[in-house]
């Protein structure tokens, strides 16, 4: 497996996660990620949408901060990250550590966005995905249409869930989920 490709795409995601780009993950960029969420989907401010969401938010970030157990408080640099997950999931075949992280992506992303909870992703469904990360719209189309395996014109659970492990988990460039997030070989919040 090819090391440098890996923390390519894992330096990507982290800053797809790092909304307000200061180079560290802190609980300001779930945050600001659920309010960004919770206007885009128009869920009352406190109510049972934006609860859930929050709810899964923190998770994320406590599982990370659990995890990764970074050098100052609740802030996870990028270096950290990349650290992290290339050494203590993906190069350690650590199966568990990697499944329990697939889980806690897929989970955070499907929840968010299966906007009328009908148990698929729709492409308006992704786009939103898309523009609440602040990732180019460019690469959307050509996202979906590889994501999209039986070419439904929506993503199910096990698309999406495929597409997470390729990500995580594959060497090889050419593979479907290495687009789940856009083009990971460009900066995700670079204005054109």
């Amino acid at each position: 497996m090819s090391a440098d490709f890996q923390k390519k795409k894992l330096g990507y995601f982290f800053k797809i996660l790092d909304l307000n780009s200061n180079g560290t993950l802190q609980m300001d960029d779930f945050t600001e990620l659920v309010e960004k969420v919770r206007v885009t989907m128009a869920y009352e401010p406190e109510g049972t949408g934006h609860k859930r969401i929050t709810g899964k938010a923190v998770k994320l970030f406590n599982s990370l901060v659990d995890d990764i157990k970074p050098s100052s408080f609740n802030e996870i640099s990028e270096e950290e990250w990349i650290n992290f997950f290339l050494e203590k999931v993906i190069l350690s075949r650590d199966e568990e550590t990697l499944d329990d992280y697939k889980e806690l992506i897929f989970n955070f992303m499907f929840d968010f966005f299966d906007q009328n909870r009908d148990g698929y992703i729709s492409k308006k469904e992704y786009e939103d995905f898309y523009d609440i990360f602040g990732i180019d719209r460019a690469y959307c189309d050509k996202a979906f249409y590889l994501l999209d395996n039986t070419q439904s014109h929506r993503l199910s659970r096990y698309d999406l869930m495929n597409a997470v492990e390729e990500f995580f988990s594959t060497s090889d460039p050419t593979l479907p989920g290495n687009w789940i997030f856009g083009n990971w070989d460009s900066n995700p919040h670079a204005v054109l």
